[in-house]
């Protein structure tokens, strides 16, 4: 087999010219085997983290207490760690004892499952301790070593486990099926920074409604923020989570199928970031008023194209439309969208500043309210765009709603 990994190259060949040991480790190698996309590329190798920043120009000391340096290359940032064994995680993450080895083989056996215990010599060897080829064959995703052990020294590789199910359309082994559901309530002790990193790789997953039914199954749902009484109904297993395109379309579909609404305190619990909170708000604000809901222009324009193609792409995945209505739909308001006058408020041709010195008054509430008609007169073409026409419906508008100023 030739090594895959040319922009790694110079790297290991210059670790291999200086008399140390170097391979391509982990996901990498993993993602290779599988033929999927390679993102990051990790090296491990005998070389000290202090030989390392010797051997090469540009450097970045990330972890050198874990014995990671960045390597800089090309535009690109590589990561090399001296072969290592850990012990003791009393924090649930960070080993008590970090201990620099010169064996290869220790640094496997500390990784956590099979798959990602694989490495790759520059001539494009693999070495694979522990069958994990063998497990991508056959589907089977297990630890190294044993399960229970494994997890207990970091919990979150339960929700990597999980997440790898529906990312790779692997199973769980038995035995790690039965661990997950005995330490599951470790999970509490993760940060959920981390939980959501992984429940978003989830939910995007290929197969994620296995890794769904295998996360409230094993009990680690119970062990998540604001989901320790939440049982998740079938209708969870069904969503069509291929039909959806981003991460508030996603988390929007799983929370409604567990009966959750109160978006704001999920968020909280969950630390979202504002624009995530936002998304999936409006979503299922729109999702909950739907039969009231007929796209025409003005519905379009209020939303926004992209806003409105989520809210058909939710309903499609939840089943109350067909992919073919959802086509159907997603037509119709591209032709909505290109068909309306304006695609914001600073296209008219007009300001508040224009509308207050029109009517003589002071600016009020009467102003948003005179603006956000405007807008909906303009863009159904009731009133043309331009600023004499809009004048007279102003003028006109103003005359009605006196009394209410």
């Amino acid at each position: 087999m030739r090594f895959p990994f040319d922009k790694a190259t110079p790297i290991l060949d210059r670790l291999n010219e200086n008399g140390f040991e170097a391979y391509v480790v982990g996901g990498a190698v993993r993602d290779y085997l599988l033929g999927r996309p390679i993102h990051d590329i990790d090296i491990t190798t005998s070389a000290h983290p202090d030989e390392v920043v010797t051997l090469f120009q540009r450097t970045i000391p990330v972890g050198l207490q874990h014995g990671t340096v960045a390597v800089l290359l090309n535009g690109r940032s590589f990561e090399v760690t001296t072969f290592r064994s850990e012990n003791g995680y009393d924090d649930f993450r960070h080993p008590n004892q970090v201990t620099f080895e010169t064996s290869l083989d220790k640094d496997l056996m500390r990784r956590d499952f099979t798959i990602n215990a694989l490495a790759m010599d520059r001539t494009g060897k693999v070495i694979d301790l522990f069958g994990g080829q063998d497990d991508m064959k056959l589907k089977h995703l297990r630890t190294v070593g044993i399960a229970e052990e494994r997890i207990t020294e970091d919990p979150l590789r339960m929700m990597r486990g999980i997440r790898f199910v529906s990312e790779l359309g692997f199973s769980l082994g038995e035995d790690e099926r039965e661990a997950f559901s005995k330490k599951s309530v470790l999970l509490k002790k993760i940060s959920v920074e981390r939980i959501d990193q992984e429940m978003n790789k989830l939910l995007a997953g290929a197969t994620v409604s296995d890794a769904l039914r295998l996360l409230f199954n094993t009990g680690c749902s119970r062990a998540l923020p604001l989901l320790d009484k939440t049982v998740a109904r079938e209708e969870l297993f069904s969503v069509r989570f291929d039909l959806l395109k981003s991460e508030g379309e996603r988390w929007a579909a799983f929370l409604r199928t567990l009966g959750m609404t109160d978006i704001s305190t999920f968020s909280s619990a969950w630390k979202w970031p504002v624009s995530r909170k936002k998304s999936v708000g409006l979503l299922l604000k729109y999702e909950g008023n739907y039969k009231l809901l007929n796209w025409d222009k003005f519905s379009v324009y209020s939303s926004g194209p992209e806003l409105a193609h989520s809210v058909e792409r939710l309903e499609a995945a939840l089943g109350k439309t067909s992919v073919e209505g959802l086509e159907r739909k997603e037509r119709l308001i591209d032709r909505l969208w290109q068909d309306c006058p304006i695609r914001s408020r600073s296209e008219l041709p007009v300001s508040g500043h224009n509308l207050i010195r029109w009517s003589g008054k002071e600016p009020g509430p009467w102003l948003s309210a005179a603006i956000e008609q405007l807008e909906k007169e303009v863009v159904t073409g009731k009133v043309p765009n331009e600023q004499e026409g809009i004048k007279r419906w102003f003028m006109a508008w103003q005359e009605k709603q006196k009394n209410q100023f």
